[in-house]
């Protein structure tokens, strides 16, 4: 895959100060839609959001970047297979489904394979 990064997601304790934080450091434009707020840089045309501030999880914390995998279930397993600590598996968004590992040093990363969501 030529660019695997497809999305970010900011994942803390307090969604709304982050949220606020980057908006205003940034001039990032928000809109809360429920389960996470998006992001988009108010200087795209079609206003598309290219990451999220999400409500805390179990595990993982801070920046998380999403990369798009064919077969999730694969790579998950792989990931794992190859020293990756999985926190959670399936879990459905807007977009998509996704899978939140850690790799052998610490770093949180989602697989994320594209689909009807939530």
């Amino acid at each position: 895959m030529a660019a695997p990064f497809v999305w970010f997601d900011n994942i803390g304790p307090d969604r709304t100060k982050t949220t606020d934080f980057l908006t205003r450091t940034f001039g990032w434009t928000d809109k809360d839609i429920g389960p996470m707020t998006f992001l988009t840089d108010g200087a795209s045309p079609d206003g598309l959001p290219f990451s999220a501030t999400c409500d805390a999880m179990a595990g993982v914390r801070g920046w998380v970047p999403y990369i798009e995998v064919d077969d999730l279930e694969a790579e998950t397993k792989a990931a794992e297979a190859n020293g990756a600590t999985v926190i959670a598996e399936n879990q459905k968004g807007p977009a998509g489904t996704a899978s939140f590992i850690t790799d052998p040093g610490g770093a949180p990363l989602a697989l994320w394979k594209r689909g009807e969501g939530m």
